[in-house]
């Protein structure tokens, strides 16, 4: 049970990420009949809200490098030692950055979402937030499961008295 619960939070993660980086990275955040337009680069667009929301959705994608570079760290340490206390602070690590890229993201899709009606009637166009945005959603989601499996690591699997074997499946 315990390496199927290893391999479920490995692919969430692994699904989070790559949702994140899609979404943030992909070029169809806001579409109209005219084309669409992404959050990079910033030049681009000099409405101040989109800039906000842009580099909202930065931070988040900063935030996804640090929890890959924890999630590496956590899990070569779990395959060499198996679990321990001493890897609490790691998965509380994981859960904090999670739930922070989760209202990140909704607070960048908010803030295009919102204000979309007022750039429409002012410029007299019909754009609406495009696929990126919902694929951003998707791995805010995505990261709210990551945020429970790690809470779920550090108070159960980390604490513990008893001895965990090194595995090689996380």
């Amino acid at each position: 049970m315990a390496t199927a619960k290893r391999l479920f939070f490995t692919v969430v993660t692994i699904d989070a990420m790559t949702c994140n980086f899609f979404g943030v990275l992909s070029i169809a955040w806001v579409t109209d009949w005219s084309g669409s337009i992404g959050l990079f680069p910033l030049w681009v667009v000099t409405i101040g809200w989109y800039v906000a929301a842009s580099l909202v959705m930065e931070v988040s994608l900063l935030c996804t490098v640090l929890v890959l570079i924890q999630l590496i760290v956590t899990s070569n340490t779990i395959r060499r030692n198996g679990y321990s206390p001493t890897q609490r602070g790691k998965f509380i690590s994981i859960a904090v950055l999670s739930l922070f890229i989760t209202v990140l993201t909704v607070v960048g899709v908010t803030l295009i979402g919102v204000n979309l009606p007022h750039m429409n009637r002012k410029y007299n166009d019909n754009a609406t937030l495009g696929y990126s945005a919902w694929i951003s959603v998707a791995g805010a989601v995505f990261y709210l499961v990551v945020a429970g499996l790690s809470i779920s690591y550090a108070c159960v699997e980390c604490s513990s008295t008893k001895s965990h074997e090194p595995s090689s499946i996380i």
